[in-house]
């Protein structure tokens, strides 16, 4: 069992079974291990209401270099935000690096500097993530392709070398999207699905035979924290990364004695946003999102959840009392669906 899900099983099982042991032994008027559980309980408390990540995601820190280094990534999304702070971040631990984004200017920009942060190799690779299916298992072939020759390899491109192939899948492309869902057109429907959750689909798949046939890789989809909680004035949105979610999560249990693993990241807001800009309203550091997905996925974490307060109490509503974090959305809803239609920011509410 790796450690990041031997962690989170400890995390997750822990309370109950504290909680357990102190009434039980209470009954009998014996009570056994009552302070230690209070101090969980209010570590777990403190947690929900100050935290901006699991306590899985605090307690593994920094994933090793060991865990990178020498090891082929491939990166979608990756000429700004997210994506560039992950080339960079992995970059800086010795990975060989594929980044791919529609504007290859900016991603030779992005490999650059990420040799410069001290990636082993870099190269670019122009991806449209709109441009459908049997497009998507082109861009697959061609990654393997480099795969093979970063690692000196040949050119071939049927996937099946032992030792040769993509390690690590991130799957960061996408775009967001502020709407009232009456207000939403059905081609805008169909073009964030496109973006979002069938470009990542047939990547996946495009890669999984190499990767099942190596027994070794990991999938990394970044889906979103309106996944965790509804987003009103985003609904497409969600249900675009909602979906990416159950596919990557099903996966998972397809493929787990197969060698492949899946970790599925959920950020809230993030301080950058389309070109590289910053963003006024409180949203997490893009470096620390990077550092705690490529945390998460090298050590073996199902999820990675963050997200600034106080948008992960509300995380936490939906999670162990749901009929709050509902009456919470219904108060909050209608303000971030006007917020929406005005154009201004749904994080900054009066």
């Amino acid at each position: 069992m790796r450690r990041g899900t031997a962690l989170t099983l400890a995390l997750d099982v822990a309370p109950y079974a504290l909680v357990a042991v102190a009434v039980f032994t209470a009954a009998f008027g014996a009570p056994v291990l009552t302070r230690l559980c209070a101090v969980v309980l209010a570590t777990y408390a403190g947690n929900a209401v100050f935290g901006e990540c699991d306590l899985a995601s605090r307690a593994l820190g920094d994933a090793p270099r060991s865990a990178y280094r020498g090891k082929t990534v491939w990166i979608t999304g990756a000429s700004q935000g997210l994506g560039e702070e992950l080339a960079l971040h992995l970059g800086s631990m010795g990975a060989k690096l594929i980044l791919s984004s529609r504007r290859e200017e900016t991603l030779r920009r992005v490999c650059e500097a990420a040799t410069a942060a001290g990636a082993e190799d870099a190269r670019a690779l122009t991806l449209d993530a709109r441009a459908g299916s049997a497009a998507m298992r082109e861009k697959g072939a061609a990654a393997l392709a480099l795969a093979r020759k970063m690692a000196g390899a040949g050119d071939g491109i049927d996937g099946t070398d032992a030792d040769v192939g993509v390690d690590y899948l991130f799957h960061v492309a996408g775009g967001s999207q502020h709407a009232a869902a009456e207000d939403t057109a059905d081609e805008v429907d169909r073009d964030m699905f496109e973006l979002n959750t069938m470009s990542a689909i047939a990547l996946t798949k495009a890669l999984l035979p190499s990767m099942l046939a190596r027994r070794k890789g990991t999938i990394v989809a970044v889906g979103s924290m309106a996944v965790k909680c509804p987003a009103p004035g985003q609904a497409t949105y969600a249900a675009t990364k909602a979906a990416l979610s159950a596919f990557c999560h099903s996966l998972r249990g397809e493929v787990a004695d197969r060698g492949v693993s899946v970790t599925v990241a959920h950020p809230g807001p993030i301080a950058t946003g389309l070109g590289g800009q910053t963003r006024k309203e409180r949203r997490l550091d893009a470096t620390l999102v990077a550092k705690r997905i490529a945390a998460g996925a090298a050590l073996g974490l199902d999820e990675v959840v963050l997200a600034t307060q106080p948008i992960m109490l509300l995380r936490n509503f939906m999670q162990f009392v749901p009929s709050v974090g509902f009456r919470v959305l219904n108060k909050v809803g209608p303000k971030r669906t006007r917020a929406a239609r005005l154009g201004v920011s749904m994080y900054e509410l009066k």
